[in-house]
């Protein structure tokens, strides 16, 4: 079974895969929802890894590579 059989089609990852980058996406970082900016992405043998820029609560932007499962689309304002 793929992931994308058991995955809500709200979180179809192949959205992500499809972005131009850099891209707005929402990612999991420390627990916590955060708008980011999705600047990378990398094939392990482990998976898709995601290369994201956002702004921390102490204001500074930081950057991290983090697996493409803990991203989401920017919803739409």
């Amino acid at each position: 079974m793929t992931d994308f059989a058991v995955r809500p089609s709200s979180y179809d990852l192949r959205l992500i895969l499809d972005l131009s980058l850099p891209a707005h996406v929402v990612a999991l970082v420390d627990d916590v929802w955060q708008p980011a900016w999705l600047i990378g992405r990398q094939h392990h043998a482990d998976g898709w890894m995601a290369l994201v820029q956002y702004t921390a609560a102490d204001g500074n932007e930081l950057s991290c590579r983090i697996p493409v499962c803990r991203l989401g689309p920017r919803p739409h304002s």
